[in-house]
């Protein structure tokens, strides 16, 4: 029994491997956000317009036109400058009754 219930657990935990590895997040506009989408995953791409480092966390305005804040929480040295293009990952929250993403990934774009 024991034996079943290890060789069960196994592959489930590969099958969730591979089934995590075909989730992709979608991309979205800034426009397109909206308190319905609060706790969602995204994506998006834009530019940065200010860079404000807190210590423990960075604050990145994107704007595509539109602008958003993006709260990052540093574990490293992280530089960023104004006019780099990015693409951002992270979930949508609500703080003081505005839309910001907390990042989980920023990539820099060319």
């Amino acid at each position: 029994m024991l034996r079943l219930a290890l060789i069960c657990s196994l592959v489930g935990i590969i099958a969730l491997f591979f089934i995590s590895e075909r989730i992709e997040i979608k991309e979205k506009n800034i426009n397109e956000i909206n308190k319905d989408n609060i706790g969602e995953d995204i994506k998006i791409k834009g530019i940065v317009s200010k860079s404000t480092d807190k210590g423990k966390i960075i604050l990145l305005d994107i704007v595509q036109p539109e602008t958003i804040t993006i709260v990052l929480f540093k574990d490293s040295d992280f530089n960023i400058s104004t006019g780099t293009k990015v693409e951002v990952t992270g979930e949508l929250d609500e703080f003081n009754g505005k839309i910001e993403i907390i990042g989980n990934e920023v990539n820099i774009l060319n």
